[in-house]
């Protein structure tokens, strides 16, 4: 029997110690992500609970696949779906958790199963990691800001909102592409 399952068990038991770390790191954020709506209030659905797990063993699996990128996109969708509509400190630790499995699925993509990660390379996602963080702690500080005013809609507010996030992500576009050349 020489079908898929086999190179996928063989690939795992190839893989190196970070990259059992790295897969362990997909299969918990995803269960984190799977639990907070629970924390914080929210609901769990049947329908997106189930795939979300299967997409999340399959993803430890087949890192080098496009099943992280199902995997990440069907968390976002769950997380909305099963959220009240409501920026609490959930939600930051929502996204810092998102973030953290994309980071983890992108490590564990790199090169073959035995590969060990350069430091510099780890560093630079740490960094990323950090930033993208700091930008969502940022964006939810300034949410609880506005819900505190109580202020009345308003397009130009909005209008403003989406030029200062599009010169932010310039702005951090540039600069991690200068470290990158680096």
């Amino acid at each position: 029997m020489s079908g898929p399952a086999p190179g996928v068990l063989d690939r795992l038991s190839l893989a190196s110690a970070q990259q059992r770390v790295l897969r362990a790191g997909v299969l918990g954020a995803s269960l984190l992500l799977l639990v907070l709506p629970v924390a914080a209030g929210g609901s769990l659905t049947w329908f997106f609970t189930v795939p979300a797990l299967v997409l999340a063993v399959l993803a430890a699996l087949l890192p080098e696949s496009n099943i992280p990128l199902a995997l990440v996109l069907w968390l976002g969708v769950f997380w909305l779906r099963s959220m009240p509509d409501r920026v609490d400190a959930w939600t930051l630790v929502a996204a810092v958790d998102l973030a953290v499995l994309h980071v983890a699925c992108t490590a564990a993509s790199y090169g073959p199963p035995g590969l060990v990660l350069d430091r510099g390379l780890l560093s630079r996602w740490a960094r990323r990691l950090l930033l993208c963080s700091v930008a969502a702690a940022l964006t939810w500080a300034a949410s609880e800001v506005i819900a505190f005013l109580d202020l009345p809609p308003s397009r130009l507010a909005l209008a403003l909102a989406l030029v200062a996030v599009l010169g932010w992500a310039g702005l951090l576009g540039v600069r991690l592409a200068r470290a990158d050349a680096d």
